[in-house]
């Protein structure tokens, strides 16, 4: 009975160690995402918010030297192509224009071109950079998310294993 006993101390004293490494981790994974938020949330009176302010700035969708017109055209063979893997990265395209250096710009700067006139819009209608600035927040909220969900459920595997 007292080898018993001394074996649930053992494994009573392993979950303990196993939940505070958990609850750190928990911890330090929380203030990652205060951190994140309160770097993409403006400080004083609320503001206009672009999508670069959110994400740390476009990053291009392939390496320089691959997105010529000349390189597209070979990795691509039609414009069309390239504009539906645009579309697929980047969403709806704000144009159907397909020339080969309009395409090589969108790969290069990693962002569709925008109307100056859609900068100004401010307000909460659908597609307002608002709503896009606020989608992309969502988007890296809910991917960090996941994230932190995988590494939770690796170290409680992790404990179990210890445990057997």
């Amino acid at each position: 009975m007292g080898e018993l006993s001394d074996r649930f101390g053992e494994l009573m004293a392993r979950m303990a160690k196993g939940d505070a490494e958990l609850f750190r981790t928990v911890g330090e994974q929380n203030a990652a995402i205060r951190q994140l938020v309160e770097e993409v949330t403006p400080e004083g009176p609320p503001m206009v918010m672009e999508a670069p302010a959110l994400t740390g700035g476009p990053q291009p969708l392939l390496p320089k030297d691959h997105c010529t017109p000349t390189a597209l055209k070979a990795r691509f063979g039609s414009a069309a192509a390239a504009h539906v893997f645009l579309e697929a990265a980047l969403g709806p395209a704000p144009t159907k224009k397909k020339t080969w250096d309009y395409l090589s710009n969108v790969f290069e700067s990693g962002v569709w071109p925008t109307r100056a006139r859609a900068l100004t819009r401010s307000g909460p209608e659908l597609g307002s950079v608002n709503e896009k600035a606020l989608a992309l927040l969502e988007t890296r909220l809910l991917q960090r998310m996941d994230q932190l969900e995988e590494r939770v459920i690796n170290l409680f595997e992790k404990l179990l294993h210890r445990s057997h």
